[in-house]
């Protein structure tokens, strides 16, 4: 075999080999992605089912629970397309019965909870701010329009809102029938000015009134005790305001994504 013979079969190899290494790559790029668009899909499909199985029913009206169940449905689907590991099949066939269940007026999901455990409160409300942020996805994907996506927005802005105030209102409570008076008026304080937050639903002004009427009552309770019993100036503990100081930050700027054209 002559040196240019040689040199050939060599320079041939080296391309070979250097194809081999590409096509390896490419197919465990691809292997990787597959994988990668499985885990989000996976992710989302979870997040979406826990909106309907988790959050208390009265939390989603009939038009945001089909939103809800018609993306599950939609991402089931895709898993199953991706022959996606685990059973996508029964996942898609679960959620093509919730919404047959939900059309026919049939509701699956947690009945009301009260809402006097923080850790819980605090739960429910980082549930309903990802659940903001998936009706303004499907807002901007064009699955809802502005008008009834600025409705959901604000309803789930309101029972952000209100979650907390029926902490505030458990903890009044216990205030009051431990006859601590000014702190009882202090948690309703904070109660009425969660709620006033969210001006704009019918539903808020109603809460606010009731508890502004409550503060007068107590404030009438508070003028003739024994001004000894308890403090005359109630602060609510510092780590419960710190619990919930990052998400009132936030929320300037849910009020002004909530804000969409009609």
């Amino acid at each position: 075999m002559t040196t240019i013979a040689i040199i050939g079969v060599l320079a041939l190899l080296l391309i070979i080999g250097i194809v081999l290494i590409v096509v390896s790559q490419m197919r465990e790029k691809a292997r990787v992605e597959r994988m990668r668009r499985i885990k989000a899909l996976e992710d989302g499909h979870s997040l979406l089912r826990r909106f309907v199985d988790e959050l208390p029913n009265s939390f989603l009206d009939k038009a945001l629970r089909r939103l809800i169940l018609q993306r599950a449905l939609e991402l089931a689907g895709q898993l199953r397309e991706l022959n996606a590991p685990g059973n996508p099949k029964a996942l898609e066939e679960a959620d093509q019965a919730a919404l047959s269940a939900l059309e026919s007026g049939q509701v699956e999901g947690p009945g009301e909870f009260p809402m006097n455990d923080q850790q819980r409160v605090k739960e429910v409300r980082s549930l309903l701010q990802m659940l903001f942020r998936f009706v303004e996805r499907q807002k901007k994907a064009g699955r809802v329009s502005a008008e009834a996506a600025r409705q959901h927005l604000v309803n789930i802005l309101f029972l952000v809102h209100r979650v907390y105030s029926e902490l505030m209102v458990f903890q009044a409570q216990d205030h009051e029938q431990a006859k601590r008076y000014r702190k009882a008026i202090h948690c309703y304080h904070l109660a009425a000015s969660e709620l006033e937050k969210s001006k704009d639903h019918p539903d808020a002004a109603e809460l606010v009134t009731r508890y502004r009427e409550r503060i007068k009552e107590l404030n009438r309770l508070a003028e003739g005790q024994d001004p000894n019993a308890e403090r005359t100036e109630a602060v609510m503990p510092s780590s419960v305001n710190r619990e919930w100081e990052e998400f009132i930050h936030e929320e300037e700027a849910w009020k002004k994504k909530a804000d969409y054209d009609s």
